[in-house]
């Protein structure tokens, strides 16, 4: 029986939306907002169902509905709730990118039918403070999680390898094994324009891959992650990782040379369980 991998290449077919335009209150060292400017905005209910049922309309999958950060490291979406169940309702997969939630914020989110919730995972209260700005713990992160899946909620932790000490990434990892997740997505920090990666970053997200792998959810390696390093790539498959998104062509190549069975997927690769065919 040849081995499996998922290539995702979400591109125009799974396209990002934010909520909030341009606009973050935190600011977070690593970001500064840059990520939100290459989303389509959708600031509004009614921008937000416009934007969606275009997509759909010129034959996208789905969509990740996402944005800045209120200053409680919440994403704004409960005035969208009501758009985002439509969107499902029309046929669209959802990935919702919450930010940190309370019980009544996870219950509302998990009733639009969202297919997948992903959440930054951190554990480090000196990059909450000194990097995020935020007035939060590591047990925020848990709650919000836990909150979500109390709610039968299928949710996909992400974890950006570099942003936060390798200590922080251990208790990460420490709580992933107590946890019922959809899947690990693991990233790794793009330093802002001008500053190299750091020299270690490929050796930890490695490991990281590697040490998630022990754990009952499927690890994916995700977009946002410095490129070109298709020897990297290679070893977080061969540490474990089951899918990752837009992989270098050397390291399709490779794959096809090892014996892999490729399946190739137009979606953020956080659907990986969703996606996966049944048994």
């Amino acid at each position: 029986m040849s081995k499996r991998f998922t290539v995702y290449r979400p591109g125009t077919a799974f396209p990002a939306v934010s909520v909030t335009g341009e606009r973050c209150a935190l600011q977070c060292e690593h970001c500064r907002g840059r990520y939100l400017r290459g989303m389509l905005p959708a600031d509004t209910p009614e921008r937000l169902l416009d934007v969606g049922l275009g997509l759909r309309g010129r034959g996208a999958a789905g969509v990740l509905v996402s944005g800045g950060c209120d200053a409680d490291g919440t994403v704004p979406l409960s005035p969208f709730t009501g758009a985002i169940a439509r969107l499902h309702d029309e046929g669209l997969l959802l990935n919702v990118h919450t930010g940190l939630l309370d019980e009544n914020g996870a219950r509302e989110l998990a009733a639009t039918g969202a297919d997948v919730f992903s959440v930054d995972l951190l554990q480090d209260e000196g990059t909450i403070a000194g990097r995020l700005h935020l007035d939060a713990g590591p047990e925020d992160y848990e709650r919000t999680i836990r909150a979500l899946t109390s709610v039968s909620a299928a949710v996909v932790p992400h974890v950006c390898v570099g942003l936060q000490p390798p200590e922080g990434e251990d208790r990460c990892l420490e709580l992933l094994e107590r946890l019922d997740v959809a899947g690990v997505v693991v990233l790794a920090l793009m330093p802002l324009p001008g500053v190299p990666p750091a020299s270690d970053l490929d050796d930890r997200m490695v490991r990281f891959v590697e040490r998630a792998s022990r754990t009952p959810a499927p690890v994916l390696v995700g977009c946002m992650r410095p490129r070109g390093r298709w020897e990297t790539e290679v070893r977080c498959i061969l540490a474990g990782a089951v899918g990752m998104a837009s992989p270098s062509p050397r390291t399709v190549e490779w794959l096809r040379e090892s014996g892999y069975k490729i399946v190739e997927k137009e979606v953020c690769c956080a659907l990986h369980r969703k996606m996966a065919p049944r048994t």
